[in-house]
């Protein structure tokens, strides 16, 4: 594959549906990266060492994603990882989500949330919160596992999540607060951070909408990658697994922040499934 300007591309297959991600001047076809860490599974021990040769893990030794799997909730946990990784050796990786609360409340058990086996970098935390301090908390005592960038959700549309204004796509809705979660994310770790969200969330749904809220964003925070699910989410009526599916897909409102935000990254994902898809979108 070629560099394409203004953008790269990326997949990621996934045993239910898969995605495609795409991103603002991104390329790693032939990564090649290092780990500092001895492979021991489930060890903080070697990964703190890794730590100390931070900041810049990602810039050293990956090039940024072309290709990924992205987060999906009973499905990219540890073990799903480590098959990926023997597929693909230059994927990035996501964690499933995980809650900041969850971090903060097993502090004493984290290498049962947290843990991995040192081959599966590059790979990135996705945590999922609405109050910031937890975020903050969470955020650093993930620091001692080396991830290689930190992702809030904002695009989950779980009723458990979203449903009852909780975190996940509710998020959306209150762009100045994730601007400051964000901001609080980013100054408790030294690698980069990014945001998940949808194009929209019920009525709020507009391309006017979401420019406002990766605006809002980005000029209020450090963040300056947005992975973007080209659904907008139905909160009511729907379960998770047709939000997948029934909201229409507008790639347009991809290709449109592509123009409108020359300075920031962007990675689309959702509902191209096949090869010969991924093709298509060059």
């Amino acid at each position: 594959m070629m560099k394409l300007a203004g953008y790269s591309l990326a997949v990621s297959f996934a045993p239910i549906s898969s995605n495609v991600v795409k991103s603002n001047g991104r390329f790693t076809l032939g990564i090649s990266h290092r780990n500092t860490c001895s492979y021991r599974l489930f060890s903080t021990h070697a990964q703190k060492q890794q730590l100390q040769e931070k900041p810049g893990v990602v810039a050293r030794y990956y090039l940024p994603p072309w290709f990924s799997v992205a987060p999906m909730m009973d499905w990219t946990d540890h073990h799903y990882r480590t098959l990926v990784r023997l597929i693909s050796k230059h994927a990035w990786l996501y964690t499933e989500m995980l809650a900041a609360e969850t971090i903060v409340h097993q502090k004493d058990n984290l290498d049962r949330f947290l843990a991995y086996s040192p081959d599966q970098h590059p790979i990135v935390l996705q945590i999922g919160g609405s109050n910031i301090e937890n975020l903050a908390k969470a955020t650093e005592l993930a620091n001692v596992y080396c991830y290689d960038e930190i992702n809030l959700n904002c695009g989950c549309p779980s009723p458990k999540v979203a449903g009852h204004g909780c975190f996940g796509v509710s998020l959306m809705l209150n762009p100045k607060f994730v601007a400051e979660a964000m901001s609080a994310i980013a100054a408790s770790t030294n690698v980069p951070v990014s945001v998940k969200c949808r194009i929209g969330v019920d009525d709020h749904d507009s391309y006017n909408e979401l420019c406002d809220f990766i605006y809002q964003v980005s000029s209020l925070s450090p963040t300056k990658h947005f992975i973007i699910h080209s659904r907008k989410a139905l909160l009511n009526g729907i379960s998770p697994a047709e939000n997948r599916s029934i909201p229409p897909l507008k790639y347009e409102y991809f290709y449109g922040l592509l123009r409108d935000f020359p300075d920031l990254r962007f990675t689309i994902n959702g509902g191209i499934s096949r090869v010969d898809e991924v093709r298509c979108c060059h």
